[in-house]
């Protein structure tokens, strides 16, 4: 089997794997009345975001080491998600080396854990819907968690 398609099968499996328990997570945290920051906190640290993050300030976020490398050539998260809307309507043996770098790079930053990626369309996960019912989306995320805490 391609290395590839290993390590597609392998990531898929593990957001999978997952969303139960991130959903059940989210269940408490939102019924013991946890703040839209606190929530915020909770899907930075859990879903992939501080891998390549540090929290910033005024409303910007920092980098690790890893995203430091990363950045290197990387447009950032929200015009990856913007991409993919694009991506996801060229059928996959369609897909430029370009876009098979992006497609792997949403999956590799954790994406998949709230986006999917279906033929033609781009949808949320269950963890996804319930975190844009929230009011908390990647935007939303960003600014929650890299503004000073002193601030509403």
């Amino acid at each position: 089997m391609p290395r590839a398609l290993l390590l597609l099968l392998s990531t898929t499996s593990l957001a999978l794997m997952g969303q139960p328990n991130q959903n059940a997570t989210l269940d408490r945290m939102v019924a013991d009345g946890k703040s839209p920051r606190e929530l915020a906190q909770y899907v930075f640290d859990k879903h992939g975001c501080k891998k390549c993050h540090t929290i910033g300030r005024d409303g910007k976020l920092g980098f690790t080491e890893l995203g430091k490398q990363r950045a290197t050539g990387f447009e950032g998260c929200i015009h990856l998600l913007t991409t993919m809307t694009v991506i996801v309507a060229v059928p996959e043996q369609k897909r430029s080396p370009q876009q098979r770098e992006k497609v792997a790079r949403f999956e590799e930053f954790g994406c998949t854990s709230c986006h999917r990626a279906s033929p033609g369309k781009l949808t949320l996960t269950e963890v996804g819907a319930k975190l844009q019912h929230l009011h908390l989306g990647c935007v939303e995320v960003e600014k929650l968690t890299s503004t000073s805490t002193s601030q509403p």
